[in-house]
């Protein structure tokens, strides 16, 4: 009877910490938040990015009718992110990615590269800029 016990107090345990393992823990669970957040802030950026272009103004500019972008920043490290490049094309804006998501992780986003974790919203194709 104490045999069985344990072993099942043993199987439960390993049960337990697989599972943990499996799923990366309640870690990995903020890194993939702080990675939504990043796109997120990316795609606020981008935006705010192109429509100072639209103004005639550089990146760092400010105009009333370009709504700010919701952060700059990296929310972990606070470095700012990297802003590619701005041109009548496309804007193009990357941060350090904690994960490593697959590509199933941004499913409609064909914008986002998960090699480089760059977002590179295009302006002249889609008519809305």
């Amino acid at each position: 009877m104490r045999f069985a016990s344990l072993a099942l107090i043993g199987l439960a345990v390993v049960m337990i910490a697989l599972g943990v393992w499996t799923v990366g823990g309640p870690e990995q669970a903020r890194a993939e938040r702080r990675d939504q957040q990043r796109m997120n802030d990316l795609s606020s950026l981008a935006h705010h990015l192109a429509c100072l272009h639209r103004q005639g103004l550089e990146p760092d500019g400010r105009a009333a009718a370009c709504p700010e972008a919701a952060r700059r920043t990296d929310p972990l490290t606070g470095e700012p992110y990297r802003v590619d490049e701005v041109s009548e094309e496309f804007v193009r804006v990357c941060a350090r990615f904690e994960t490593r998501l697959s590509r199933h992780w941004w499913v409609g986003r064909e914008d986002f590269d998960t090699e480089t974790g760059c977002l590179v919203l295009t302006l002249r194709d889609t008519g809305r800029w």
